[in-house]
Order: structure tokens, then sequence, then C-alpha cells
């Protein structure tokens, strides 16, 4: 099973760390007396991310069982006209409706979309079970009660976060791409992203180092920011250097 490390993800936490960081600049200007964090963990939220990872890897085992035609399909929306009405848009019905896909293709992909909506589903179902983030009382009450000077902290780290995702990310694209590119029966569970950059033989021996030196940085990032995170909101999944929030 493919299962990426920090920086096949790096710029989807980017964005969503964005989100945090807006709200902590929001309230970092405001003091308020320090009360008890606010415990926003359940006792078995550990069992449902669990359950929800094994999810993600489900859907990203259907994706790669196909890879070859989901491209496929990108590359044919991505021919589309710039003011096509995507309002709506059905991609089971766009699929059976486009000539670029053989009768057998369309059948494949929408077997493919059949699994992954009933995945999507159990998807929702598990998140429905976590405290809701989209349901902020808890996290504004929190950030309401934080020590600014722990905001002003998230906040520097999370712009270097930003930073650092950004300065290379077409050479990251590039890794990624070989990444997803991977025979089905290599060794991810061993997997290193460090040894993996080094085999790449498209990079230089700079880029190599450059990327290396990012991805090491990142990490430490990371780690810092879970750990700040949970002075305020308590419990927040963080684990193996990956941030939930």
């Amino acid at each position: 099973m493919k299962k990426k490390t920090v920086l096949s993800f790096a710029l989807a936490l980017a964005l969503m760390v964005t989100v945090i960081g807006t709200a902590t600049s929001a309230f970092a200007a405001t003091s308020a007396p320090m009360e008890p964090v606010t415990k926003i963990a359940t006792e078995n939220e550990d069992a449902i991310w669990e359950q929800i990872e094994a999810v993600e890897e489900k859907s990203d085992a259907i994706f790669q069982r196909n890879a070859a035609l989901w491209e496929k399909l990108d590359e044919i929306c991505n021919a589309l006209p710039d003011d096509y009405d995507f309002t709506d848009f059905d991609e089971a019905a766009f699929i059976r409706s486009t000539n670029a896909l053989t009768e057998a293709e369309k059948e494949t992909l929408l077997a493919d979309i059949k699994e992954l909506n009933e995945l999507d589903a159990q998807m929702e179902a598990l998140y429905a079970q976590l405290p809701a983030c989209d349901n902020m009382p808890l996290y504004e009450k929190a950030l309401e009660k934080a020590d600014p000077k722990v905001l002003d902290e998230i906040d520097t780290l999370e712009q270097e976060y930003d930073r650092l995702c950004e300065k290379n990310a077409d050479l990251w694209d590039k890794v990624d791409e070989a990444y997803f590119n991977l025979p089905d029966d290599y060794d991810f569970d061993n997997y290193d992203e460090a040894a993996f950059i080094r085999s790449l033989g498209f990079l230089t021996d700079a880029e190599k180092d450059a990327l290396i030196a990012d991805y090491n940085r990142l990490v430490e990032l990371d780690n810092q920011l879970c750990k700040l995170y949970d002075t305020i909101w308590g419990n927040t999944g963080c684990e193996n250097g990956i941030c939930p929030l």
C-alpha cells in the first residue's frame, strides 16, 4: 500500500496550516487569562483516525490500480474549453458521454467511481464522529484563552512552513510524479523520503541536497507545530510528523 510521508502531503498541509494561521493571527492580539486547555479529543478518537487512514488507503489503491486511465480522464477534462460549465458537474455522466474513452474504459472508471463513492460515504461517517472542526466554537474558545506568545510562535512557524513548501514546489511535483509511478510491489512499508530523493536520476546533486534539507526542516516544523497545537487544543492527534490540523 502506498503511504506518503510529510513532504508527499506538504502542499496540502500548507494550505490547511494557512487556515489555522489566519485564525491564530486574528486572536493573537487579544490577551486573556490562562485557563485549562479545552480538550477536543474523544476517548475513541485514535481508533477513528486509524479507520480514516484505512479508508484513505483503500481509496488510494483504487486510483493506483487504474492510474493510467484516471490520468487519461484528467487529460480529457483539461482539454475542455475554458468556458465549459462545470456547475453541478457529474463525473459519471461525463465519462458516459465522452467519445475519448472506449466502452471498456468507461465501465472500468464507472466501477471505480462507485467504489470511491462508497468509501467517501464511509469517510464522511467517520469524520462526523470526530470533534466538529467546522463547527468552530471549541476551537475558537481555546484560541481566545491561548497565550499570545504561543500564537505568535505558531504564526512564525506556519509562515516558514509555507515558504519551504513553495520554494521548490516544481521539484516536489516531479518527486511526487516519480513516487506515483512506482510499481505496486514496491516496499512502501520501508519507504524513506530522503533515500528515494537520492535515487532520482533526473535531479542534480544540488537539487537533491536542497529537497532533503527542506524535508528535514519541514519535519522539524511539523513536530514543533503539533506540540504547540496540543497546548491549545489538547490532543490533536499529531503522530509521526503528520499533524491532522
